[in-house]
This record gives structure tokens, C-alpha cells and sequence, in this order.
């Protein structure tokens, strides 16, 4: 049985899932995830994963994990016929629209992210290029042996 996240209603697998959101999401954000920590856990940000999910579950809906996941990804993923209200452009594919990675110089600074999450940020941009040289390489290779 999973959790439906009490301030954006996001499923979560289980309750360490939820704490970990909202944690998560508090920090790197603030507004509404860290209002409510603030005001439902007295000093959130000093528990472990397993005390934090202790806490928060009393203010989250139990739901079933697959069903309110498979539910969310049928109102939120676009169906590429060009009827939903967000601007940018899909291909037939079916694709994000690009699939370059941003230049960290050319996104804007929100104020919102420190030395320690940039450098994540930073290792998981070099992560998803490895992985796309990879993927291009195996697809160059199959092609090959067509």
C-alpha cells in the first residue's frame, strides 16, 4: 500500500517513499512540501528516512501504488495529438522535443539549489550523456549488423 503525497497528491511507493519526497522536494524547492513538514513534524530536517516516514504518513491517503500511479501517467503523459493545453511541439516519435542537454551556463540560476545539489545536478547531467553515447553507440552497432 503506497501514499498519496499530502501537499502535490504524488504517489509514493511506500511511507520511507513519502518521507523521502517531501523531504526532498522541501529542501530543494521550499514553499508548500516545507510548509507542511514545518507544520506537521517539529525538526524534520534532524529524522532519518524511517523516523520522518513515521511521522508524515498520519497526514497522507493510503492508496494503491500501481493504480494511482498508472492513473496520474494516463492524465499526464501527452498523447501526441496535438489536443492538450502546453506549448511545444512534438514529433511522431512521440519524444521530448529535444534531447540535448542544457548548457548549465544558459539555465537560469532559480536560487533554490546549493554547492552540494549542483554538483548532483552536475553528475547526473554526465550520467545521461554516458548514457545516451552508449545507447547511440549499441543503436550504431545493431544498425551495422542489420
Amino acid at each position: 500500500m503506497g501514499y498519496r503525497c499530502p501537499v502535490c497528491g504524488s504517489p509514493q511507493q511506500d511511507d520511507e517513499h513519502l518521507a523521502n519526497h517531501l523531504a526532498m522536494t522541501a529542501m530543494l524547492h521550499g514553499e508548500d512540501h516545507e510548509a507542511w513538514l514545518d507544520d506537521h513534524v517539529e525538526e524534520w530536517g534532524e529524522h532519518t528516512p524511517p523516523e520522518l516516514a513515521a511521522e508524515v504518513v498520519d497526514g497522507a491517503e493510503e492508496v494503491d501504488y500501481d493504480e494511482a500511479t498508472a492513473e496520474r501517467a494516463e492524465t499526464e503523459i501527452p498523447t501526441g495529438d496535438g489536443e492538450h493545453d502546453h506549448d511545444h511541439d512534438h514529433d511522431a516519435s512521440g519524444s521530448y522535443p529535444t534531447e540535448e542537454i542544457a548548457d548549465p551556463a544558459e539555465v537560469p540560476d532559480s536560487g533554490f539549489i546549493d554547492e552540494a545539489a549542483e554538483e548532483a545536478v552536475a553528475e547526473a547531467r554526465e550520467m545521461t550523456r554516458k548514457r545516451r553515447e552508449a545507447a547511440a553507440e549499441e543503436e550504431s552497432e545493431e544498425d551495422g549488423d542489420a
